[in-house]
């Protein structure tokens, strides 16, 4: 049936293509044939799991594996490696055409899917491999639990709503019908889910350290929510439409670049304010660079644990974190100056600059004080004192911004002046800084 719906598709699409492009035809039709694009994609799916479940059945003895002579490891590899889909896509196919295939009884006899309304839809093309998994999966669980009546009535429930979900949201409803029909597995499932989390940490030969986080419900709750709240739009640095704003220095960053950001500034706020103690030393995070690239700010660093090393200029900024200790050598790498974590602005100066600047003082930005770092206006490098005068309080990202691309700032009485780097603006005009002033 499968083919003939998708032989009867195709042919159906093809006739309904425009000759001269698709540039003249109107909105409506440009709708229809995406809609029939989708329906002509489920179809050729359909024949995909059937022929992709047949070649996982012939694959299943290994003296006789049908997969092993053509040289794959894997029904699921050599799915992909022939029709060229994501492996990930090939195991859906796999695994929905198990599910809604035929079968044959101990004595030989044809026997119907084990689900043969979710058969019937899959083939017809309303709904997608992923999705016919995910309900048999869920209908295979509830079996155990419910009544014969009860799964049946589920299933009718599950397909009626598929054509209209997301895989995401059908997944959740899923879910949701497992637990109603066995609220004691929730807790078993839970304890499994934890022993499954984790992160593994892979350094790569580019310089990248990749996390492959895994979490269970819990932990992905409390960090995904700690994330978002740093990387909503109104909460991550940004111009107003009442800021002048340059492209140079707009917040271009990609959604994965700030909530990376983010994990790096709650790193950053827990150093600062980590008590323990480490094997017996403070938990804090050691640079170690050579006195010229610190006095330069040309030349590399490394940080304690990581293999890929650092710009100077980017150690010397770390360098004015109270959480970091800055290990200064000399020509012949011996330890020149072993900086103490609180060398810097204390606690009493962070809190006198949090009352002063309100967060961070670049125009248009609403990061909280919490959130900021103490940027030394002269580096500490270059004999800047480390004082209220010489510090102001920026975001981890205007504050590479600021000691990255050669800004200033000056202060007219209570009021921070930014001024922009020649390469900007060639007049290096000043712009106004800060919060605006608290009501009296």
């Amino acid at each position: 049936m499968a083919r003939a719906h998708l032989l009867q598709t195709a042919s159906g699409l093809a006739s309904r293509l425009p000759s001269g492009g698709l540039s003249v035809e109107s909105d409506e039709n440009i709708v229809a044939l995406l809609s029939l694009a989708g329906s002509l994609r489920r179809s050729v799916d359909a024949i995909g799991a059937e022929l992709a479940a047949e070649l996982d059945r012939r694959s299943a003895v290994p003296e006789t594996s049908l997969t092993r002579s053509m040289g794959d490891r894997t029904p699921a590899t050599a799915t992909a490696r022939l029709t060229g889909i994501d492996p990930s896509e090939a195991h859906d196919w796999i695994a929905a055409g198990a599910a809604t295939a035929p079968s044959v009884s101990l004595t030989g006899q044809p026997l119907p899917p084990r689900h043969e309304s979710v058969a019937a839809h899959f083939a017809t093309g309303s709904i997608s491999p992923r999705a016919a998994r995910t309900i048999t999966d869920t209908l295979d669980t509830v079996a155990q639990h419910c009544a014969a009546e009860e799964v049946t009535q589920l299933e009718q429930l599950l397909l009626e709503y598929a054509p209209q979900l997301t895989i995401r949201e059908l997944t959740r409803l899923c879910r949701q019908a497992v637990d109603r029909c066995d609220p004691d597995g929730t807790e078993p499932r839970e304890d499994e889910l934890r022993s499954r989390a984790g992160i593994t940490v892979i350094h790569g030969r580019d310089g990248l350290v990749t996390w492959i986080v895994k979490m269970h419900p819990e932990a992905a709750g409390l960090i995904g929510a700690t994330v978002d709240a740093r990387t909503a739009p109104r909460r991550v640095p940004t111009f107003d439409d009442s800021t002048e704003s340059d492209p140079a220095i707009a917040d271009d960053r990609t959604l994965a670049q700030k909530r990376l950001d983010a994990l790096v500034d709650i790193a950053t706020e827990s150093l600062a304010h980590d008590t323990g103690r480490l094997a017996g030393t403070a938990v804090t995070m050691c640079v170690t660079m050579t006195l010229e690239a610190l006095l330069s700010g040309v030349g590399v660093a490394h940080i304690d644990g990581v293999d890929e090393p650092i710009s100077a200029r980017t150690a010397r900024r770390l360098a004015s974190d109270a959480a970091i200790i800055p290990v200064v050598l000399g020509s012949e790498s011996e330890p020149l100056d072993v900086g103490r974590s609180s060398r810097l602005f204390t606690e009493s100066q962070r809190r006198a600059l949090t009352v002063r600047d309100g967060g961070c003082i670049w125009p248009g930005c609403d990061a909280p004080a919490g959130w900021c770092e103490v940027a030394h206006l002269l580096p500490w490098s270059h004999d800047g004192p480390t004082d209220l005068a010489n510090g102001a309080l920026m975001c981890r990202f205007h504050h590479r911004r600021f000691d990255n691309d050669g800004w200033a700032l000056r202060w007219h009485g209570a009021t921070p002046w930014l001024v922009p780097p020649a390469w900007l603006d060639a007049s290096r005009a000043p712009r106004r800084a800060g919060r605006l002033p608290r009501a009296a």
